[in-house]
């Protein structure tokens, strides 16, 4: 959120990455699918 607000006048398009890695979570232990389905179905944080 402080980094969407900070960039929004910069007009820098902010997301998180979708379910399925949790929060804190290592991404090196994720595997290949799980990672290309969070990037996938990221959302755009809104401030």
């Amino acid at each position: 959120m402080y980094l969407a607000r900070l960039l929004k006048k910069a007009e820098v398009k902010v997301t998180r990455i979708a379910s399925g890695l949790p929060v804190g979570g290592d991404l090196e232990y994720a595997d290949e699918i799980t990672l290309g389905r969070a990037l996938e179905g990221r959302r755009e944080v809104d401030d």
